[in-house]
């Protein structure tokens, strides 16, 4: 991370451009959990043109430019997940620097206390391979993202800001 003394600012954009460096990316994130206390995820499709290709991650969205924490929280749920919506409650933010990628991400956390029923987890959307509900602790390098572990750590301590 550099030391330079340098502003920070955002512009509306219409697509976003994964390979710019210096961003600030505001996203929301849905944790659900079932009577096990193991949190869904998405595994994405090992076809994903993506780092994230035949990786863990929890179900999330990039905000659009005006949209409330909330109302990207509830897309999860419509868009992203393509079911019905039901009520959410935020659970607090948490950042963190990716340095390879030179930027860093601002997640708003979301919690839906009703976990999805069996007919929502067997129809995951267009390039999800599968919904399923996993024991974080047992999120790697080899079988997740760096954002679902990051997310790990944040319900651990909430409000730590990860470098």
């Amino acid at each position: 991370m550099s030391n330079e003394n340098t502003l920070a600012y955002a512009v509306k954009q219409n697509e976003i451009d994964y390979n710019a460096k210096n961003l600030v990316l505001l996203q929301a994130q849905l944790i659900n959990k079932n009577e096990n206390g193991h949190v869904m995820v998405e595994k994405v499709s090992k076809d994903a043109d993506s780092y994230a290709a035949g990786k863990y991650y929890i179900p999330g969205v990039a905000m659009e430019f005006g949209e409330h924490p909330e109302e990207a929280g509830h897309r999860i749920l419509t868009e992203e997940l393509e079911i019905s919506d039901r009520e959410i409650n935020s659970v607090g933010s948490q950042s963190h620097y990716d340095e390879e990628k030179d930027r860093w991400y601002v997640l708003f956390l979301f919690e839906t206390n009703e976990p999805l029923t069996e007919e929502e987890m067997n129809n995951p959307c267009e390039g999800i391979d599968e919904l399923l509900y996993l024991d974080l602790e047992t999120a790697n390098s080899e079988n997740s993202t760096q954002g679902l572990k990051d997310i790990r750590e944040a319900m651990k301590i909430p409000g730590k800001t990860y470098i």
